[in-house]
């Protein structure tokens, strides 16, 4: 590391109920696009879109209602991250993918 060079120290500054409000509208709004609803959440609360996105996946999206679609077993409730509303399923993945090809297990 060079002379010149002065490491500084990173300020975090906490998160309010009001910030996590406009982040989570704004998902919800735009569903599809999660990068153009951080674009939206930075302009609201001046906060960067790297700083946005890092709190919605590190801390938002893991809380309660927030979940993520990702795993179906056969006793599973799966639910999308993105609208909180749960979706019951008695299929498991691969009888999912072999039902959309026509093909029985």
């Amino acid at each position: 590391m060079a002379n010149n060079q002065i490491k500084t120290k990173k300020i975090i500054i906490p998160w309010t109920q009001d910030e996590e409000d406009v982040l989570i509208k704004n998902v919800r709004n735009n569903v599809t696009n999660l990068r153009k609803a951080f674009h939206q959440t930075s302009l609201e609360i001046q906060r960067s879109e790297k700083a946005i996105a890092g709190h919605w996946y590190q801390h938002t999206s893991k809380q309660g209602d927030h979940c993520l679609f990702l795993t179906v077993s056969g006793q599973h409730v799966a639910i999308n991250r993105k609208n909180g509303k749960g979706q019951p399923t008695t299929l498991s993945f691969f009888q999912k993918v072999l039902a959309i090809f026509g093909l029985k297990y």
